[in-house]
């Protein structure tokens, strides 16, 4: 405990400090400081941007102390007053916001009303939300808060209004905030909700179905998922179910029932819903999940197919954008002169970024979900940028350069370990579906899943990474572990879905060559799906290394044509907009060539988070940078050239 008040202390000591160098940076060290006027701008805008995350820090870990310090005795005072032997029934120490804003909406007879009103109707999506909250005490809680905000915005905002500007009126309007908070927040869970079952309900229904198939119910599926971490969304729903049938004495069809009217996803609705009216029928109930698990993986498939079609789409629209929109910056910037800076800067700040986060979320939005463990370092990178941005900058590299070369540093740092883990996720997928195979054939030979696994990992092969797999599996196996108890360290999803859907099958006694050939049939299909929307984008990720060539290129033969311009002019005479034209700034220069490296980067990032599934593939934009700023060094060299033979010629 001490160790760790120490370590905070220190943070506090550390944020401090930082936020005066920060503030030093940006508001008093001397322009002579800096070699040009634009590494000083940047320089001051990435202090203003750092000054705020370093007081942010600060704020943080102050507010961690003092309330840690709050609740905790001196040491003296503990020695005399030590805690008594009996427990009181009611606890002694009470969350402050809770406790306090309850209590204090109760007591007014009309805030209680409209605290009672507003509970009802959010009631509804609490419940589609699938949160365990007391709807009155929640907003009871931010009724408290808007209560307290108009008390402190009205006089604050009458103040400001009178003495800055009039426009500052709007602070009254803050008590709205909290209001409407819960509806918010309650809406962006549904959402979540609703979105993160897409792509699990089609497997569970799989699981289901082969369940069924060996006399397990639905409900006891629902069950055997809880605390196994491989249906993460649905084993919430699982929870809630269980805790209506234990606590709520429901049956399992009337849990069943109420989580299948109020959930938000319409496959799990139609899922659950569909299989307690064949229930209470007397239907056959493995057919039906049968035709559900058909029925979702034909979704499935359309989904991965339109997405290929939809992010091939969105690339070629983003690689249009992000290369003709710099080109135009660019010829209006060489123009219009006076106004160049201000484009550039214009683009680089809002434009470019902007579209790219928009691009992002659309790709992200509609992009399948594929549930694997891909994790990367961000320590390594962080110091190999930070170490490359400082010796450019000893070493007077221009700004552009030095960004390149340090975000190149760091992005292929980070990629490398990122593409390791995904070869490492397609070579398991890819021995998948000949694995269930085998198992398939085993099970008609008449050897049970644990002794057929034992014996694929002696005489068959099928790439390094799945043997390591299956030999750590059948070693487990071998021990006497159980099979739904062996741990199968992998970062593929998918695999590690197939394993605990065979442990299970052992588990129940189950596993027959029927059940087993649906699983096969079922997860050779999603591989070559997803195997053909990933080539399909293939040649849109290829098309991406284009935007550095090309806009590099045409920058640079800009440069040439005005600097051939220049030269043209006669001296002393009257130049007009050639003479404008012809007199380049050094920091348009600068600012073109990132414009060139930022639009780089932005293409590299959407086309692998599009071809790859994941944006932490960064090694596709240490290739844009490289690409990028060799281009801007050879393309001015080439351009020169062809400039050169124009004038030659003429």
């Amino acid at each position: 405990m001490k160790a760790g008040r120490l370590v905070l202390y220190a943070d506090l000591i550390i944020a401090v400090l930082a936020s005066f160098l920060f503030t030093y940076i940006a508001f008093s060290i001397p322009s002579e400081f800096f070699p040009s006027p634009l590494t000083e701008a940047y320089a001051r805008l990435f202090a203003s941007l750092l000054l705020g995350i370093s007081t942010a820090l600060t704020i943080s870990i102050a507010s961690d102390l003092w309330t840690k310090a709050a609740f905790r005795k001196p040491t003296f005072l503990r020695r005399f007053f030590r805690p008594k032997p009996m427990r009181s029934v009611r606890p002694r120490v009470k969350p402050l916001s809770e406790e306090l804003s309850t209590r204090f909406v109760s007591g007014n007879r009309r805030l209680r009303s409209y605290a009672e009103k507003m509970s009802l109707g959010v009631a509804s999506d609490i419940l589609r939300a699938g949160e365990t909250l007391s709807p009155y005490r929640l907003m009871a809680k931010h009724l408290f808060f808007a209560f307290v905000t108009l008390l402190l915005a009205v006089p604050v905002g009458a103040v400001l209004a009178i003495t800055v500007h009039p426009i500052l009126l709007f602070v009254m309007v803050l008590p709205a905030v909290p209001l409407a908070y819960p509806w918010l927040k309650l809406r962006s869970v549904i959402g979540d909700r609703k979105r993160e079952l897409e792509d699990e309900v089609p497997f569970f229904t799989v699981f289901a179905s082969i369940m069924q198939s060996v006399g397990i119910s639905l409900y006891n599926s629902l069950l055997m998922i809880i605390g196994k971490g491989v249906f993460k969304q649905i084993e919430k729903d699982a929870l809630l179910v269980k805790r209506d049938v234990d606590f709520f004495s429901k049956s399992p069809v009337e849990a069943l029932e109420d989580m299948g009217r109020n959930h938000p996803n319409e496959k799990m609705r139609t899922l659950v819903l569909g299989y307690t009216s064949e229930w209470r029928s007397g239907g056959d109930m493995s057919a039906y999940l049968d035709a559900k698990a058909d029925d979702h993986l034909r979704d499935m498939e359309f989904r991965w197919k339109q997405y290929a079609n939809r992010a091939s789409d969105i690339g070629e629209t983003t690689i249009s954008l992000l290369f003709v929109f710099p080109l135009m910056i660019l010829m209006a910037a060489f123009i219009f002169p006076g106004q160049a800076l201000v484009m550039t800067s214009l683009m680089l700040a809002f434009i470019v970024p902007l579209m790219t986060v928009v691009v992002f979320g659309a790709v992200n939005g509609s992009q399948p979900k594929t549930y694997d463990l891909i994790r990367g370092d961000i320590r390594l990178p962080a110091v190999a940028f930070t170490a490359s941005l400082i010796i450019s900058v000893l070493l007077q590299v221009p700004v552009w350069l030095s960004i390149a070369v340090s975000l190149a540093v760091a992005t292929a740092l980070y990629g490398a370990a990122v593409l390791l883990q995904l070869r490492e996720i397609g070579a398991l997928e890819k021995a998948l579906p000949q694995f269930l195979r085998d198992v398939t054939e085993y099970r008609k030979m008449g050897y049970d899943i644990t002794r057929a696994i034992i014996r694929m990992s002696e005489e068959n092969t099928y790439n390094p990474v799945f043997d390591a797999l299956l030999n750590n599996v059948a070693k487990q196996l071998s021990l006497g572990v159980r099979m739904a108890e062996v741990e199968v360290q992998t970062r593929s999803w998918l695999t590690r879905m197939c394993f605990f859907l065979l442990g299970q099958v052992v588990e129940s006694g189950g596993g027959t060559a029927r059940c087993l050939e649906t699983l096969t049939n079922f997860v050779n299909q999603v591989t070559r799906v997803k195997k053909e929307a990933k080539a399909s984008m293939r040649l849109y990720q290829f098309l991406s290394l284009f935007t550095p060539i090309g806009l590099s290129f045409i920058t640079a033969l800009m440069f040439a044509l005005l600097t051939a311009f220049s030269a043209a002019l006669v001296p002393g005479a009257e130049a007009g907009i050639l003479g404008e034209i012809a007199q380049i700034p050094q920091a348009l220069i600068e600012q073109c060539y990132l414009l060139v490296i930022v639009s780089s980067i932005c293409v590299a990032l959407l086309s692998t988070k599009a071809a790859t599934l994941t944006a932490k593939n960064t090694l596709w934009i240490t290739v844009n940078l490289a690409i990028a700023a060799g281009g801007i060094a050879l393309s001015s060299q080439i351009a020169s050239l062809v400039m050169m033979s124009i004038i030659g010629t003429t």
